[in-house]
């Protein structure tokens, strides 16, 4: 005789229940397939204290064959019913939408979900939802591609090895989404490996495949496959165009116009870019001949005026901001040798693009010019020019960077900390102070790390009155230190019995919850040595209350304090 025999009555109950269910999706299944009028008639059926996420989940199952009415629905339950549906709901929807050509309503929950919930647990939802259907799932294609057009390319990779490992083949489309976010991120290995595994699964490349490829190729500098690639009969303006450029830079121009008429032969038509990599590497090299057989080519075809000095700021601009540098400032002396006037956008895109080429000598020469004649740049132009003075150009970069904040530039975060880091690894603390001084004055907030390194270099010297003094600025401005910091500055203040600022800055920190272990022993001593035992042992309870005891050794040593 079992023991473990149902109970009848909860059996019936759950059988009712059940039955119940079953016919509520059904009916509003059927009135959402059947009926135009079906807002109305849901409305009547009191769904708020009847629908709940597994029965809204079935019944956008019984909808999925009108794709529109099942989204219409799902919108409606939100708005209407307050009813928040859950993940599988929503890739369930995001699933019937997708296959159906309806990507762009359902792109916002899709964004939703990419931001409340990690790639794993979504790419598992999602896998969970397309299984059974074709192995060509456009909805996890689809998730690909969202994650690859947002940056997310770890996230987007590791979604593909989940569909990879349940049998799933992305699509052309999406592995381009992910091939271009590699490229765009310099990610080379990444990207050739991930181009491996979309060959082994099937995935055929097209056009842009070949494109990113090329980029891919011109960027990881093998330029033996690019040809290789080429000899094959697989070519493109992107792949020759990186061959070009290569020749041309070692100075093989007799190389260089062989590819160059291979593109004329195949109807590629060479454009200003690939021209302008031969004259690029020709005024590098310094030969006139092919300086002015390009030139002649590129006026006959209007890609250069037929006097390129008439229209020389739109001629050293070009080429500037394709950072043909040999040529812009070939056309950049030429003017000045004519003395013809530039405008002002005309230096600023030279400086621009010699900082992004790491030509120093260049850059700070070009910037001296723009000081003395008071041109004015953009800020995106300093910012790319204080780039490269971070690199290790501190000697004069101190100086620069003085001279452009009193033209009125506004380093920002990263700059302005990286070339104080810069500062403080060469020990010239002298600098770093009085740059601190300006940009704290002035409201900007560089990285705590900056201000870390001098409070701890005055801490070190003893030197307690300007970290002090630095600390009070951040505060103004709503700065703070990192707590190892903050620790090294309560003890130095600690030692020098000035309790009433080892409490101030400790409140300080506690305000920003910076508070550990550490920091309440040095506050606790300090204050036992300055006889406030009361305020000791109050702040000794908070700390055990906050779980922030420290370890046995150091305890009983605090304890000890209370004796003295």
């Amino acid at each position: 005789m079992s023991l473990n025999r149902a109970n009848p009555i909860t059996t019936s109950m759950k059988w009712r229940t059940q039955i119940r269910q079953n016919l509520l999706v059904f009916q509003i299944s059927s009135i959402l397939l059947q009926r135009h009028n079906w807002v109305s008639l849901l409305q009547n059926l009191n769904l708020s204290t009847k629908l709940t996420p597994s029965l809204f989940n079935q019944i956008l199952h019984k909808t999925q064959t009108n794709p529109q009415i099942s989204l219409h629905f799902f919108n409606w339950v939100q708005t209407n019913l307050k009813l928040k549906p859950d993940l599988r709901s929503q890739c369930h929807i995001i699933n019937i939408c997708v296959n159906s050509g309806l990507t762009l309503p359902v792109r916002p929950i899709m964004d939703s979900l990419v931001k409340t919930h990690p790639a794993s647990v979504l790419g598992e939802a999602m896998i969970d939802s397309c299984r059974g259907k074709s192995l060509k799932s456009g909805a996890l294609s689809f998730v690909l591609e969202c994650y690859s057009h947002k940056g997310l390319f770890m996230e987007s990779l590791e979604i593909f090895l989940k569909m990879r490992g349940n049998g799933f083949i992305a699509s052309g489309t999406a592995c381009n989404a992910i091939l271009d976010v590699l490229q765009r991120e310099n990610k080379i290995k990444l990207a050739w490996r991930f181009y491996c595994a979309m060959i082994k699964d099937g995935v055929l490349p097209d056009k842009l495949t070949w494109s990113l490829m090329a980029q891919i190729l011109c960027k990881d500098g093998n330029f033996e496959r690019i040809v290789k690639f080429l000899d094959m009969g697989i070519y493109n303006s992107v792949l020759y165009n990186g061959v070009i450029d290569r020749c041309s830079k070692r100075g093989d121009f007799e190389a260089a116009f062989e590819r160059l008429n291979q593109m004329c032969e195949r109807k590629l038509d060479p454009g200003f870019s690939t021209y302008s990599a031969i004259l690029d590497g020709a005024c590098k090299h310094g030969n006139e001949e092919v300086i002015e057989r390009v030139m002649d080519i590129m006026a006959e075809k209007g890609l250069l005026p037929k006097c390129p000095l008439s229209q020389c700021d739109l001629v050293i601009q070009k080429f500037s901001d394709l950072c043909r540098m040999n040529v812009a400032t070939m056309f950049f002396k030429r003017a000045c040798d004519e003395k013809i006037g530039l405008q002002d956008a005309t230096y600023g895109c030279m400086l621009k693009a010699l900082s992004k080429e790491e030509r120093v000598k260049e850059a700070i020469s070009l910037y001296h010019s723009i000081s003395e004649k008071e041109i004015r740049v953009k800020d995106s132009t300093y910012h790319a020019f204080l780039d490269l003075l971070c690199e290790d150009q501190y000697e004069q970069g101190y100086e620069i960077l003085g001279d452009m904040m009193r033209r009125g530039f506004r380093p920002g975060t990263t700059g302005l900390s990286k070339f104080i880091s810069l500062l403080s690894r060469k020990r010239r603390w002298r600098e770093v102070e009085d740059l601190l001084d300006v940009v704290l004055e002035k409201g900007l907030l560089p990285d705590s790390s900056c201000c870390c390194s001098l409070v701890e270099h005055y801490c070190s010297r003893r030197q307690i009155d300007k970290a002090v003094a630095l600390h009070n600025k951040m505060e103004k401005v709503q700065a703070s230190l990192d707590v190892a910091t903050y620790n090294i500055l309560l003890n130095g203040l600690a030692k020098n019995g000035r309790i009433e600022e080892v409490v101030r800055v400790f409140d300080y920190m506690e305000g920003l919850k910076l508070v550990n272990s550490e920091s309440f022993t040095i506050t606790i001593r300090g204050l036992c040595h300055a006889k406030e035992m009361r305020k000791a042992m109050k702040l000794h309870d908070k700390m055990l209350d906050m779980g922030l005891k420290p370890d046995t050794a150091a305890y009983k040593r605090l304890i000890l304090e209370f004796n003295h």
